[in-house]
């Protein structure tokens, strides 16, 4: 029997990186991604937004829809169209190739 607990639009998320997430970081959790609504430093515990609108750098040789599939890019920190696995959601407006960031409906 499941047992509701909480919204979870932000989740406590406890960090094991080895180093400090900055509040606004976009925090990898295994499949899609969160925000970081605070700093939690390495080995602590700290709130990941879950829902919501992000303003999230973004591929400058790009150009998004409305309501395209989103991924993030670790490796240069950005969003991006180009399948990944890790999912960022959304675009949540159109995004001109040389816009060097894009709002993300998580």
């Amino acid at each position: 029997m499941a047992k509701y607990v909480q919204p979870g639009k932000i989740i406590n998320f406890q960090n094991t990186t080895g180093e400090v997430i900055c509040y606004g970081d976009v925090v990898v959790l295994s499949s899609r991604i969160g925000v970081a609504e605070c700093a939690i430093k390495n080995g602590e515990t700290g709130s990941v937004g879950l829902e919501g609108v992000y303003e999230i750098p973004a591929e400058t040789t790009a150009v998004f829809t409305v309501g395209q599939k989103l991924y993030w890019d670790a490796e240069n920190q950005r969003v991006t169209a180009t399948e990944k696995t890790v999912s960022a959601g959304f675009a949540a407006e159109a995004k001109d190739m040389a816009a060097d960031s894009v709002l993300v409906k998580l």
